[in-house]
């Protein structure tokens, strides 16, 4: 039997009242890949941390190849054998392939200023060691051959790999790959995907985080799944796809009120239609050919897992994105490729995933921000100024705790009333279309229950909201219309009652085939 390599031992990390990561005890046995999932804010990254010394847990253990390692520095943990890649690339555009993964390479760090000055014999062998490790694990990733390019004219899958050869070098017994299939194309995902497996064969152990449930059911041995930074399962891949706390964590789970689904007419106004957009983020193809309808006064919600282009196609309606190709209309007005800020101007407002706070401004101060589209030149007619006062206090009808806050700092507020008052903030432009990036992340069940109710009264005000949202379950329960969103594609479409009833809706976020 495999021994232990690392083990978590009640491990807890607070960032003030929030707990990143909640008492969670696991092991990773020698030779094994295994996965840490979860939903948007569950704590993956943060237990990377606290294992790579970057994190001091306030409580628990974090134990490497029997011993503890919780006080060590990220340098003293990565001597010990524990490389790590990040999900955002770490990598210097200006140096060499080579150069980039002799940065790594343990002889290389460990030299003096004489040393270096006089050339001393064992500095060149020190040299030559480093250079002959760095190019052994660019070839075993597949750029040996491109060791002299500059790495910012690698393509963003090549950089990719560049990481993990860097991290190689180390020569660690244990590889932490964060997000290794972000951003990545079909064939570059493969590529990825036989490194992963060839470098297992070679006897490294693997803890990867990974949002690309399809490829982490193809290469784990073993998963754990993490929710609000706890650890809610623990198994094999079958055994995590048929777990019902992992199907809750990432379709969210139903509301305790129940909404009755609305009828909408076909022969509502039209007042958003997208018709073959296509977007490319670097040289990934992150939109292909999306085609909606949104009607006025409509709630529609789009789904799908992490990385299917949710955030994307919002990006792109409010001009943050230039599409490559197809068109968005607002009102038989053609906005494809129009700027973002132009567009608020015209009622176009994105209310952005964690909301996008101006921290030291009053809850009233960022109101009346979310009402600078209405003003004109240097100031505002006294009609202007009483239907801004007017609507802030319709927003306080309908958030009334903000009302209670109406002074205090908005960093201040709790991560629910920030999202109130990012909410309430894109209703004071008058928006046409109100869009919604992931309003529940990271919030507590009981206030996501608050949120989404809100969101329903908000539709009664005939109120034309694009949602899109992580808790598919709740979402579907609220709308009037839905899009199921996979690989950059709408894979479905229909009333919400159909979609929460399709199986292809489990299938796209747990890769059941």
């Amino acid at each position: 039997m495999a021994s232990t390599l690392l083990e978590l031992n009640r491990v807890t990390k607070r960032f003030g009242g929030v707990i990143a990561v909640n008492e969670n005890t696991f092991d990773i046995k020698e030779g094994e890949i295994v996965s840490l999932i979860g939903p948007n804010g569950a704590g993956k990254t943060s237990t990377f941390n606290c294992i790579t010394g970057m994190y001091s847990p306030e409580e628990g253990e974090v134990r490497f190849a029997g011993k503890k390692i919780n006080s060590l520095k990220p340098n003293e943990i990565a001597e010990l054998g524990i490389a790590r890649t990040f999900q955002n690339l770490q990598i210097f555009d200006n140096m060499t392939l080579l150069e980039n993964v002799m940065v790594s390479v343990k002889d290389t760090r460990k030299t003096n200023i004489i040393s270096s000055m006089l050339r001393l014999p064992h500095l060149k062998h020190k040299e030559n060691r480093a250079v002959e490790l760095g190019q052994e694990s660019l070839n075993l990733v597949g750029l040996g051959e491109k060791n002299s390019l500059l790495a910012g004219d690698l393509s963003f899958g090549e950089q990719r790999l560049l990481e993990i050869a860097r991290a190689l070098a180390l020569e660690p017994k244990l590889l932490l790959l964060d997000e290794p299939m972000s951003g990545l194309s079909a064939e570059e995902r493969r590529t990825m995907i036989q490194l992963i497996k060839k470098l297992k064969q070679q006897g490294l152990t693997i803890f990867l985080i990974e949002h690309d449930l399809s490829t982490v059911m193809e290469i784990s041995d073993r998963i754990i799944v993490l929710d609000f930074g706890s650890k809610i399962a623990e198994g094999i891949p079958s055994e995590i796809q048929e777990n019902e706390k992992v199907i809750e964590a990432y379709l969210g789970r139903d509301m305790e009120k129940s909404y009755k689904e609305r009828e909408f007419s076909e022969e509502a106004k039209l007042i958003l239609k997208i018709k073959d957009l296509h977007v490319y983020r670097e040289s990934i193809h992150a939109l292909k050919g999306i085609d909606l309808e949104i009607r006025e006064g409509q709630l529609s919600t789009i789904i799908g897992a992490n990385g299917a282009g949710k955030t994307t196609l919002l990006n792109t309606i409010a001009g943050l994105l230039e599409p490559e190709s197809g068109q968005i209309i607002l009102e038989e007005k053609d906005i494809t490729g129009v700027p973002a800020e132009k567009l608020a101007y015209i009622g176009v407002n994105l209310v952005p995933e964690r909301r996008g706070m101006f921290s030291e401004l009053m809850v009233e101060e960022s109101l009346r921000l979310g009402a600078y589209n209405r003003y004109r030149g240097y100031g505002a007619s006294k009609t202007i100024r009483q239907g801004i006062e007017e609507d802030m206090e319709k927003l306080y009808q309908l958030f009334p705790r903000l009302k209670e806050r109406r002074k205090q700092l908005s960093g201040t507020l709790s991560g629910g009333e920030q999202q109130m008052l990012a909410i309430a903030r894109g209703l004071m432009a008058r928006p046409k279309v109100l869009m919604l990036d992931e309003p529940s992340l990271g919030l507590a069940p009981l206030i996501v229950e608050e949120i989404f109710e809100t969101l329903f009264q908000l539709k009664q005000t005939e109120t034309t909201i694009i949602l899109v949202e992580q808790n598919a379950k709740a979402a579907l329960q609220i709308a009037d219309w839905g899009y199921l969103l996979e690989n950059g594609k709408i894979k479905v479409e229909g009333k919400p009652s159909e979609l929460a009833d399709n199986p292809l809706v489990q299938e796209a976020y747990l890769s059941i085939h």
